[in-house]
Formats: structure tokens, sequence, C-alpha cells
């Protein structure tokens, strides 16, 4: 092989098709970027988030590229019709357990497996302008376990 000046680019540009390849160990961890469904919802004790007589818990995240987050979970099943005998802090309560959702931005702090949530808007007035720490882990590329703060664990599958 002869050290001319077209020798030379040829191998750099060999050696930068190389490198992309090289980054993919990295690129290969699971992202968040995407939506994904509710798998399972379930408090600290193990127990499910609703009960038999609230329906089944469904919901969805979605996690943009640009670091933007929302999130809906619900019981499916909570009757909310008749509300009338119900004081203004019970119908709260009720709503609350039939439905959160909230948005906002996202931070990962990968070495230490949490995702921050910083809430910009809620069902849940509490949340609002709060950091919410989740700790998290990916059982695959497809399947994210998400621990909040209070204990109860929220399986996700990502939609394909």
């Amino acid at each position: 092989m002869s050290n001319t000046p077209r020798d030379f680019l040829l191998v750099l540009v060999a050696g930068a098709c190389v490198l992309p390849s090289a980054g993919t160990a990295q690129s290969a961890t699971p992202s968040f970027v995407g939506s994904w469904r509710l798998e399972s919802w379930t408090l600290a004790d193990g127990t499910p988030r609703c009960s038999e007589e609230e329906g089944s818990s469904s919901g969805q995240i979605i996690y943009t590229g640009d670091g933007h987050m929302a999130d809906q979970l619900s019981c499916s099943e909570i009757e909310i019709e008749d509300l009338s005998d119900l004081s203004a802090q019970a119908v709260v309560r009720r709503l609350g357990r039939r439905h959160l959702g909230y948005y906002g931005t996202y931070t990962l702090d990968a070495s230490a497996q949490a995702v921050t949530y910083h809430v910009e808007g809620t069902s849940n007035l509490s949340f609002v302008g709060t950091d919410r720490v989740h700790s998290f882990v990916f059982e695959g590329n497809d399947r994210l376990v998400l621990s909040p703060p209070e204990g109860s664990r929220i399986v996700w599958l990502r939609n394909r």
C-alpha cells in the first residue's frame, strides 16, 4: 500500500464508517423515547392499584426525544355518574382514584437509574411545579419498570 494522500483519505473514511458501529454498544441500552402502554400498576404491598370494583388499570406514557413526557393512568370501572350525595373532597378523591394524568419535561440520570419528571400540569394539583423522581429498570428493550416515590410499581410495555 502506498502512502499517497488518496490512500490516507480512504483510511480516514473507512475508520469513520467503523466508528458509529463501535458506539452502538452504548446505544443498545434501551431508550425511554416512544410510547408505552400499561401492563400493571401495583401498590407498595403488591396489591393491584385498582380494586376489582374499580376495574382494571389502563394507561399510556409518551416520552419525546427532546425531553417532554405525558402520562395517563386510570381505573376503568369507578362510577362517577351520581356524585350528588358526596362532599367536594369525596368527589375529588373518587375522581383521583379513577384517573391520574400529568405532563411536563423529564431528565434521566442513567447512573442512578432515575428519571425525574418536572411536572407542569396534572390532575393531582399537589404535583404541579414539583419534581417527581422515579427509579427505573429496563427488562429488555420493550419493558420498563418504574417505581414512583410512594413505592408503587408501574410496568410499561413499548407500543409497536
